[in-house]
């Protein structure tokens, strides 16, 4: 990759993650339910065009052309020849650490699974198949003990897993069903898949702020619609939040290897605290027409996202963001003749 190219892959990852953190943040507080697929729709389409960029699937065209900031053309003649490897290498290696960060915690999460002890019994069972069946969700999924004071998670890309602490086995029949009920919604919404697309796109674009943004915005709305998809099903939100907040508070588990899994109420009072006020609050349903305008809003940001990706930017050349002179064209203006038409 060249110079240029990198100029354009920098400035397209920002046009997209950008775009995409401003629609999420101007969506109003009060319209977060009427808005939700917007909300979680948007980041999931940044992420996907901005691994395209850097898997080099997707390319700048030439029809979308936008003037680009003089001050690129002065970076440009500042790096020259010798500063845009290093910054590419500097950039390959990043990514390569949190890769491997991410594949690490893949591995650390497979260690636990394989440590942990299936959780039989016929109660169990017949709980599980219901909670599925209410959510419409199939295929299997299993039932894992991973140890005293373990969150509730659920992890498996392909071999779908809810690790359970070893607690579980002296709760109520009611709690039981919270539980299950949540990390289910995660698999059938596709959590996980979301998941690790957000990891691979702050790892290919590791210098951009906003796609961090988006990252953080997203885990914390895949928990809110989890939350909300558990009360829709008929648990006391009373009930429920006193659940979750027990349960953020007494969170352990390997912090390292929270890339790949989610857990049910991560650490943290701040987060547990949005989480508990927006089960508490009223929620009203939102009606068709309301459905259908958030549709088609997700497909007017998906278009705009796809614009974003698709720009090249143009350099103005500029006295200011012109490349300097060299020693022999300062010598020839030099010894030019100022008058040239009158001898």
């Amino acid at each position: 990759m060249n110079l240029p190219a990198f100029q354009d892959w920098v400035f397209r990852s920002i046009a997209v993650a950008g775009a995409a953190a401003a629609c999420v943040r101007l969506c109003p507080a009060g319209s977060r339910v009427r808005f939700g697929r917007v909300l979680q729709v948007v980041p999931v389409v940044a992420f996907a065009l901005l691994i395209s960029l850097g898997a080099g699937f997707a390319f700048p065209l030439p029809g979308l052309e936008m003037k680009a900031p003089a001050i690129l053309a002065q970076w440009a003649a500042a790096a020259g020849n010798r500063v845009a490897p290093l910054l590419i290498r500097v950039s390959v290696v990043v990514t390569g650490i949190l890769l491997l960060r991410t594949l690490v915690g893949g591995l650390l999460v497979t260690k636990l699974v394989r440590h942990s002890r299936p959780l039989r019994g016929r109660a169990w069972r017949r709980l599980l198949d219901d909670c599925r069946q209410s959510l419409g969700l199939r295929g299997n999924v299993r039932l894992m003990l991973a140890g005293q004071g373990f969150v509730p998670s659920a992890t498996g890309l392909f071999r779908r897993t809810v690790l359970l602490p070893d607690e579980a086995l002296q709760w109520t029949s009611a709690h039981r069903r919270l539980v299950l009920m949540h990390e289910l919604g995660h698999f059938r919404r596709g959590d996980l898949w979301t998941h690790a697309l957000g990891q691979i796109a702050c790892a290919l674009h590791w210098f951009n702020p906003f796609v961090w943004m988006l990252h953080r915005h997203l885990a914390a709305e895949r928990e809110f619609a989890c939350d909300a998809l558990v009360v829709s099903r008929g648990a006391a939100p009373e009930d429920y939040a006193t659940l979750l907040w027990r349960m953020g508070i007494a969170a352990q588990g390997p912090r390292f290897a929270a890339v790949a899994h989610l857990a049910m109420a991560a650490p943290g009072r701040g987060k547990l605290e949005q989480r508990v006020r927006r089960i508490l609050a009223p929620v009203r349903e939102p009606g068709l027409w309301m459905r259908a305008a958030d549709s088609a809003l997700c497909c007017g940001v998906a278009v705009l996202l796809l614009a974003c990706a698709s720009l090249k930017p143009v350099i103005l050349q500029t006295f200011l963001g012109a490349a300097p002179w060299t020693a022999q064209e300062i010598g020839a203006r030099l010894s030019a003749d100022p008058f040239p038409g009158e001898h």
